[in-house]
C-alpha cells in the first residue's frame, strides 16, 4: 500500500535514509521523499516546499496533492501544528478532527475549473483512518489525544484577533492554516484523508502572547512521538479499507 504523509516540518524519526524524488505536475515541480516501512511505502511531502519556505497562503497545495495521487498513493495522513479555542483543549494535545470550517480567502481550492464537479464534503475526513489513529494513539503513555474537533482553517500567514477567536470559538476547536484546500483536493482525487493535530498554543486572547518560535519548540519535542503514532498507524493499515472515501468524481458532476 502506498501512504502520503504531508507535512510543515521534516519527520527523520518517521523516514530512515529516504529517496528523494522530483515529481513533475501541471502545478509545478514537487519534491517527495520515500521509504519503505514494513510492507508498505510511504512518500512524504513537505507542505511549505522543500525549503519549507512558502507561507500558508501560497503553498503549491495543487501540486502536492496531484503528486501523490501520480505516485498512486491511496492514503494520506496530514500532520499540522494548530491552536486552541478551548480550554479543555490545551498545548501539548492532539486533535483528531473530525470536521472543518473554511475561512480562506485566495487559495485555488479544486481540480476542476472547467467543470461542475460537487464533492460531498459530509465526512470530509475518513473515519476508518481517523479511528486507526485514535487507537495508536491511546497505546502510548502520556498521550491526551481528542476523538473529534472541528478545525477552523484561516488564510494566514498572520495569526488571528482576539475578535476572531471569540467568534468561531462557538463553533470550532481548533485553528490552523494549512488543512484547506488539502482535504478537499484529496476527496477530489478520491484518497482516503486523516488529519491528526498538534495543539501548540492557546489561540488569541486565551493566552498572554502567541510565540511563533514557541510553536516551533513544542512540535520539535514532540515530533518523536508524532512519528511513533504514525509508523504504528500505518503498520496496521489493511489493503482494504473499510471506508466509502475513494469514489467516481464522475458521479459528483451536474
Amino acid at each position: 500500500m502506498r501512504i502520503g504523509i504531508l507535512c510543515g516540518h521534516h519527520m527523520p524519526d518517521l523516514m530512515k535514509k529516504p529517496e528523494k524524488i522530483n515529481v513533475e505536475t501541471p502545478y509545478g515541480a514537487v519534491v517527495l521523499y520515500t521509504s519503505t516501512l514494513g510492507d508498505h511505502e510511504v512518500f512524504f511531502v513537505q507542505r511549505h516546499g522543500e525549503q519549507a519556505n512558502l507561507p500558508p497562503h501560497r503553498i503549491n497545495h495543487l501540486g502536492n496533492i496531484h503528486a501523490l495521487a501520480v505516485s498512486h498513493v491511496s492514503c494520506v495522513f496530514s500532520v499540522g501544528t494548530v491552536g486552541s479555542m478551548k480550554k479543555t483543549i490545551r498545548p501539548g494535545d492532539l486533535v483528531i478532527p473530525h470536521d472543518f470550517i473554511d475561512t480562506t480567502k485566495s487559495r485555488p481550492v479544486t481540480f476542476f475549473d472547467d467543470r461542475r464537479i460537487h464533492v460531498d464534503m459530509t465526512e470530509p475526513f475518513c473515519s476508518s483512518l481517523r479511528e486507526l489513529v485514535l487507537k495508536n494513539c491511546k497505546k502510548l503513555k502520556d498521550v491526551t489525544v481528542h476523538d473529534k474537533g472541528v478545525y477552523l482553517v484561516t488564510e494566514g500567514p498572520r495569526l488571528e484577533t482576539a475578535a476572531e477567536i471569540r467568534l468561531y470559538s462557538m463553533v470550532a476547536d481548533i485553528v490552523g492554516m494549512t488543512l484547506v484546500p488539502e482535504v478537499i483536493l484529496a476527496r477530489e482525487k478520491g484518497m482516503c484523508f486523516a488529519s491528526l493535530c498538534l495543539v501548540c498554543n492557546m489561540a488569541a486572547g486565551l493566552q498572554e502572547r502567541l510565540p511563533a518560535d514557541e510553536i516551533a519548540s513544542l512540535y520539535k519535542k514532540k515530533e518523536p512521538l508524532i512519528s511513533k503514532i504514525l509508523k504504528l498507524t500505518i503498520q496496521s493499515l489493511d489493503e482494504k479499507q473499510p471506508c466509502q472515501c475513494p469514489g467516481d468524481v464522475s458521479k459528483a458532476t451536474l
